[in-house]
C-alpha cells in the first residue's frame, strides 16, 4: 500500500484562550450559510433526478434519453465535488462519503466486485434499501459509471442484452441510494442541532471543540486536505512518472469523461469554501495579498484543466495536455503550502504535517 503524505494542520494539546481571543463563529457560520448549506443542497436536487433519468434510458434508450442520463450523471459529478472535501460530519456519518463514490480505487476493486455481483445476478443488488449494505465498492457513482458506461465513454446503458433486466434495475437502486444519501447530508447541514452546532457552539464548549479556534484550524484542515487529494489522488497516478508512463484512466471519473467536471469541479469547491470564511479582515495587513494570490492560481490551475479536451481517456496523449495537467499539478502543491503555511501562519493557526494511508 502507498503512503500519501498529506499536509494538514495538525492539533496539539488544548490551551487556555485569553479573554480577549477571537470569536471565529462568525466566520464558520458564514461558511455553512452561504456555502455548505447551499451546495449540499444544490447536490441533493442534482442527484434527486438521476433515478427518473435512469429510468427513461432504460426504457428507450434513444438519443434523447441518452443524453438526459448523461447529463444528470455529469452535474452530478460536479455537485458532489463542490462538498466531497467536507469531511466531517454528515458526509462522514454512516460511511456515506465512500459509499458515495469509492475513490481511489487503483487495484480495480470496484470493477471486480461487480462482475461477481453481476454474474451471480444478486438480488440485494436491485434495492436500494439492501443494497446501501454492501460493499461500498458497489452502490456509488463509481459503481454507476462501470455499469453505465464503456471504455469509450459511451452510454450503455439500457442497451439491449440478456443482462439489461438486472443491470437497468441495479442502476436504479444506485441512482436511489446515491439520492437518498445526498438528501440526508443536506438534511443534516440544515439541521441546526447536527454538525453545523458542534461547529458553532465550540465558545460554550462542547465534546469535540473548545474554543471557535479549534473549529476553525478544524475547517482550515478539511481544506488543506482537499486539495492535497486532488493533486496526489487524483492528479499525480494519471501523470505516472513521466509521459510515457502517463494513464488517463487514473483520472477520477475518466470512463464517463467526467475527469475535467470533477477536478474543476473540486478546485472551485476549496476555492469558494475559502472565500465563504472571510477571514481577511481578520489577516495583518503585511499578509492579505495572500487572498489575491491564492485566486490567481485557482484561476490558473482551473483555466488549465478547461483547456484540456474531454474524454481525457482519447485526449491526453494529444497535443500540450500532459503539460498542462503537470503545471496544475506543481499548482494545487502551491496553493496547499501557501494556505496550511503561509495563511495558517499569518492566523496564528496551528499547523503541520500528517501522514495518512491511501492507495
Amino acid at each position: 500500500m502507498r503512503r500519501l503524505l498529506f499536509a494538514v494542520l495538525a492539533f496539539g494539546a488544548v490551551t487556555v484562550q485569553p479573554a480577549f481571543a477571537t470569536d471565529y463563529e462568525p466566520k464558520l457560520d458564514n461558511l455553512i450559510e452561504t456555502y455548505i448549506q447551499p451546495q449540499t443542497s444544490a447536490f441533493a436536487e442534482t442527484t434527486a433526478k438521476l433515478p427518473d433519468a435512469v429510468r427513461a434510458v432504460c426504457s428507450t434508450a434513444d438519443a434523447a434519453s441518452v443524453e438526459t442520463f448523461k447529463t444528470a450523471y455529469s452535474e452530478t459529478v460536479r455537485d458532489f465535488a463542490h462538498v466531497h472535501f467536507l469531511r466531517f460530519g454528515p458526509l462522514l456519518d454512516n460511511d456515506r462519503l465512500s459509499r458515495l463514490a469509492f475513490l481511489p480505487d487503483p487495484r480495480g476493486i470496484t470493477q471486480r466486485q461487480i462482475r461477481k455481483l453481476l454474474a451471480s445476478e444478486d438480488k440485494d443488488a436491485l434495492s436500494a434499501g439492501t443494497l446501501k449494505d454492501k460493499s461500498v465498492a458497489v452502490q456509488g457513482l463509481t459503481a454507476l459509471e462501470l455499469l453505465a458506461f464503456d471504455k469509450n465513454s459511451a452510454v450503455r446503458l439500457g442497451q439491449e442484452g440478456k443482462d439489461k433486466a438486472f443491470t437497468c434495475g441495479y442502476a436504479l437502486a444506485i441512482s436511489e441510494n446515491l439520492a437518498e444519501m445526498a438528501a440526508e447530508i443536506a438534511e443534516g447541514w440544515q439541521d441546526p442541532d447536527g454538525y453545523s452546532a458542534v461547529l458553532l457552539t465550540a465558545e460554550g464548549g462542547n465534546e469535540r471543540f473548545h474554543t471557535s479556534k479549534e473549529a476553525l484550524e478544524s475547517v482550515f484542515n478539511v481544506l488543506v486536505t482537499g486539495l492535497i487529494i486532488a493533486r496526489d489522488q487524483d492528479v499525480l497516478p494519471a501523470l505516472g512518472t513521466g509521459k510515457d508512463k502517463a494513464k488517463a484512466t487514473r483520472f477520477p471519473f475518466s470512463r464517463s469523461g467526467n475527469s475535467v467536471v470533477y477536478l474543476v469541479g473540486e478546485l472551485r469547491g476549496v476555492q469558494e469554501a475559502l472565500g465563504a470564511l472571510d477571514l481577511m479582515d481578520l489577516t495583518p495587513n503585511d499578509f492579505v495579498w495572500i487572498y489575491n494570490a491564492v485566486d490567481f492560481e485557482f484561476g490558473n490551475a482551473v483555466g488549465l484543466l478547461e483547456a484540456l479536451q474531454p474524454p481525457l481517456r482519447q485526449s491526453f496523449e494529444d497535443g500540450d495536455a500532459y503539460d498542462k495537467v503537470t503545471v496544475v499539478a506543481i499548482t494545487l502543491k502551491s496553493l496547499r503550502d501557501t494556505i496550511a503555511l503561509e495563511l495558517a501562519g499569518a492566523l496564528e493557526l496551528a499547523g503541520g504535517f500528517n501522514a495518512l494511508d491511501g492507495d
